[in-house]
């Protein structure tokens, strides 16, 4: 990836391909994530496959060390990128169009689907399950839609800071103030002392809806911050978007031995025969520090091989969120039929996880030629814009290999920062 430059006009309206890329994957691999929940070595995910896999629980700990942290940098970077080029309260807007519209939509229309075939792998016979999946509208209903509204929680926090320009002044001098030590405040304080806080919150609030959500909230926060900070730190975002040697040594051990102390301990916030006091500084730091380092070694690789905005890329980053909002609708049930079939774990997974993509890109091509459905579940067209042809057929093939649908035809760009 480019080293970030610091534009010296007004931000243009071109796309980052790599910062594209990645966003997208982040939300592309909450199948497979959830394909391997089923079939964790500690189970007990929404659909239990009853049939534990090695595999699946590596799969499931190397993504869930970056996935949501990395998410939310590339939000937030996103996010001070926008509110660069409108004002507060129209970008705002935009971002009910492009958030709450599809959350409110999938809870409503998919929810209850997801949520039968919870209970169906619960055991409940069909009549059973469909009253325990009203009982639970809408709370449970919300599934994995929560960074919805997480996001535009920020979003909205966000906003209302760039409209008091006041506030926002004495927060970039008291920034400004900490000099060489905000670095290593935002990138290990802010995300250790989120994941603190969280875990007191298990004790300050009774179990629910309303506190996990409130915990999701607070852990992502820094994550968020970060990202947004990057878009006008050209230091940050170098650490961030192009991660020297170090770095990227960094991630890699942070990764590796968050996957050593999920195998090995599961929840390794209680590894057995250490202190409390000792097991709590552990897992808080190696979970905060994993979202932040190895997500900087994650953009710097997909940037190294999606910088110059391949065709088929942009045609994911274009389906992604209707293929997550849309993927436990395949996903779940698959799980609950796979129950019958005797295959290993690790063919299972990749059959669920197969049909379960080719299902949603269906999907996505049913709602991407309407523009009800596309306001409904994607808050407004498909962006970049996508040939009118099948995705399978030889036409759009023949249209993507030409390029003739590269957004607006604008160049690629690097990560900018402004001054």
């Amino acid at each position: 990836m480019p080293a970030p430059t610091a534009p010296s006009s007004p931000p243009s309206r071109e796309r980052f391909h790599a910062l594209d890329g990645a966003r997208a994957i982040m939300l592309l691999l909450g199948i497979p994530f959830h394909t391997a929940a089923m079939y964790t070595l500690k189970g007990g995910w929404l659909v239990d496959a009853h049939q534990p896999s090695f595999l699946a629980s590596l799969i499931s700990a190397l993504v869930h060390g970056f996935r949501m942290p990395g998410f939310f940098i590339l939000a937030g970077f996103f996010a001070a990128m926008l509110l660069a080029r409108r004002s507060p309260w129209q970008w705002l807007s935009s971002r009910v169009k492009r958030l709450l519209i599809p959350f409110a939509t999938s809870l409503l229309l998919l929810g209850g689907w997801e949520v039968y075939w919870m209970g169906v792998s619960a055991g409940l016979e069909p009549a059973a399950a469909a009253g325990w999946t009203l009982e639970r509208f809408p709370g449970r209903w919300v599934n994995h839609r929560w960074f919805l509204i997480v996001l535009f929680v920020y979003c909205a926090f966000i906003a209302a800071l760039h409209a008091t320009p006041l506030v926002r002044r004495c927060l970039q001098a008291a920034w400004r103030r900490l000099g060489f030590a905000r670095l290593l405040v935002l990138l290990i304080a802010f995300p250790i002392a989120a994941q603190f806080l969280t875990a007191e919150l298990n004790t300050l609030m009774p179990r629910g809806e309303t506190r996990v959500n409130l915990q999701r909230t607070l852990m992502f926060a820094p994550y968020f911050l970060i990202g947004a900070l990057a878009f006008g730190d050209s230091r940050l975002a170098q650490i961030v978007f192009r991660p020297g040697l170090a770095i990227r040594i960094a991630g890699a051990l942070l990764l590796l031995t968050y996957c050593v102390l999920t195998l090995a301990f599961g929840d390794f916030l209680t590894i057995t025969g250490f202190p409390r006091a000792l097991t709590r500084p552990l897992a808080f730091s190696v979970t905060a520090l994993s979202g932040v380092f190895v997500s900087a070694l994650f953009y710097y690789y997909v940037g190294k091989v999606f910088a110059t905005g391949r065709a088929t890329v942009r045609y994911f980053v274009a389906a992604s969120l209707v293929i997550y909002l849309f993927h436990e609708v395949f996903l779940l049930p698959l799980g609950v039929a796979f129950r019958g079939v005797d295959w290993p774990a690790e063919i299972e997974m990749l059959a669920i996880a197969g049909a379960t993509l080719a299902g949603t890109v269906l999907t996505f091509e049913a709602i991407r030629r309407s523009v009800w459905l596309s306001f409904l579940f994607n808050g407004g067209p498909a962006s970049p814009a996508q040939p009118p042809a099948f995705v399978f057929s030889r036409r759009f093939r023949r249209s993507l290999e030409s390029e003739i649908f590269d957004d607006r035809r604008s160049p690629t760009a690097s990560p900018p920062s402004a001054a």
